[in-house]
């Protein structure tokens, strides 16, 4: 990684030292060097908003990594029909340097961004107010774990079975240096381990969303405030849960995500609060990012000039959405799907159409990167095999509060192991429908068969392969790469 090293860091610089309007989201006549940002808590502060800014790029969480790429390799639906690399997984050279280098290098320069902030937070914690130490640090070390474990799904061969393989370097420093990349254990040693402080520093900094769901304030000042839109206490829970599962783990995926769903402050959103305009479910979202340019990011996307949806959606837009969402009274399909304007002949989702009316204001610029949904299908996934009652149990929990309101939700009395994770695998696709973790829910299953866009056959086979993203031919050339992983 030497070359990649040297752009990251000098790119970090030059951003702090030059161009701090872009990166720390302030006015020009306040821009600081590193030197500068370091020696007082407001410094770190914007620092670390500015981390929280990269996200949101385009080629990041801002598209790419939910609503764009990802939801579209995942069959949610494919952006332009007509470009065959998104319908059939041919990964050509454009393909990857449109989106896989991109991918690689932005989340590598925003780890070296998180980097900057921990590499001297700990000796300036007099600087700090009570608790804002431990509360920055601890999003640091969150933010840096989340991106790794990303880069490790991307990147890497799924976790089970390829345990030992040389997957991605896990960078901790500033410096510049050639970071080894490491076998896929180690990576999941050092996310664990970054999860584990930023639980603990969080705890001790009294994450104020431990006990008590915000009230979401916009774009206040108060660092303390909306912390729903940062790496929060219960992100770390929720986000050890999903580490843990994909690491096979179902004991400890289990723990965590009953612990977000048993003591953590959310609450189910209801069928009132989604039909005046909250399409992504405020009250349940665990973790999510504030994209300002969101609405145009919507309308310049979904379109049915852009988007077409799977599974028999050529022809109806009923016929398709129920195909996926099986039941009409399904909060999901009747308020997070839409007509396209042509006739009605395809649907397009509607959840990032966040009216500017919503009562919350952050509403129309939200992508949620974790919510609770997705913490009862982890739990209902682990306990399939040893308590399948309690599994059912879980799964007609959601659906209830998704509109199903017979006596089993949907969810057949007396239901086995293997019927229980094929409601997993439906309620997964609906639950994060374009939000991107349903292709990670493929990835992690060994999905062979994956949605299809045809009326006569449902799925369509994949090789494995297609789930392992390439890694940039420069981080090839000049990637500290043990050699016997570089041949092709």
């Amino acid at each position: 990684m030497k070359n990649f090293n040297k752009y990251t860091i000098v790119l970090a610089a030059a951003v702090l030292l030059a161009s701090c309007s872009d990166w720390l989201d302030v006015q020009p006549s306040t821009e600081k060097d590193r030197a500068d940002l370091i020696e007082s808590a407001d410094g770190y502060k914007k620092m670390l908003y500015g981390t929280y800014i990269n996200l949101t790029n385009r080629t990041l969480y801002g598209d790419n990594l939910t609503y764009g790429l990802l939801a579209s390799l995942g069959r949610d639906y494919v952006k332009d029909v007509s470009y065959v690399s998104w319908v059939h997984y041919n990964y050509g050279d454009d393909f990857r340097t449109s989106y896989f280098d991109p991918i690689w290098s932005n989340m590598y320069n925003n780890i070296a961004n998180v980097n900057s902030i921990l590499a001297d937070i700990e000796e300036h914690q007099s600087q700090f107010r009570s608790g804002e130490y431990q509360i920055i640090a601890g999003e640091a070390y969150a933010e840096r774990a989340f991106m790794h474990f990303d880069l490790l799904r991307m990147y890497a061969p799924n976790y089970v079975g390829h345990e030992d393989a040389i997957a991605i370097p896990y960078v901790t420093s500033y410096a510049a240096a050639r970071n080894v990349h490491q076998p896929a254990r180690e990576v999941m040693k050092n996310i664990i381990s970054d999860l584990d402080k930023a639980e603990q520093l969080l705890k001790e900094g009294n994450d104020p969303l431990i006990n008590n769901l915000q009230e979401i304030t916009y774009r206040g000042e108060d660092f303390l405030a909306n912390r729903q839109y940062h790496f929060n206490y219960w992100a770390v829970e929720a986000l050890k849960a999903r580490v843990y599962l994909y690491m096979g783990d179902k004991a400890n995926a289990l723990k965590y995500a009953k612990e977000v769903m048993e003591k953590g402050p959310f609450r189910w959103t209801t069928e009132s609060e989604i039909s005046s305009g909250d399409r992504v479910f405020q009250s349940e979202m665990i973790c999510g990012l504030d994209v300002p340019n969101l609405p145009d990011y919507y309308e310049a996307n979904f379109t049915s000039e852009n988007y077409v949806l799977a599974e028999m959606g050529w022809s109806s837009y009923t016929v398709y959405s129920l195909n996926i969402f099986e039941n009409a009274n399904d909060y999901r399909y009747m308020y997070l799907l839409t007509n396209d304007k042509n006739g009605n002949v395809q649907a397009l989702p509607c959840k990032y159409k966040q009216d500017a009316g919503s009562s919350k204001a952050m509403k129309k610029q939200t992508i949620p990167l974790i919510r609770l949904g997705e913490m009862y299908l982890i739990a209902a996934e682990c306990e399939a095999d040893a308590n399948p009652a309690t599994a059912i149990n879980y799964l007609r929990e959601l659906k209830r509060n998704r509109g199903y309101f017979t006596a089993d939700a949907g969810v057949a009395d007396g239901s086995d192991a293997a019927a229980i994770k094929n409601y997993v695998r439906n309620e997964m696709r609906k639950e994060t429908y374009s939000e991107g973790q349903f292709w990670f829910y493929l990835k992690r299953t060994d999905s062979t068969a994956v949605p299809n866009f045809s009326s006569w056959s449902p799925t369509t086979n994949v090789d494995l392969s297609v789930y392992t993203f390439a890694i940039p031919e420069m981080e090839k050339e000049y990637g500290a790469i043990p050699s016997t992983e570089k041949k092709e």
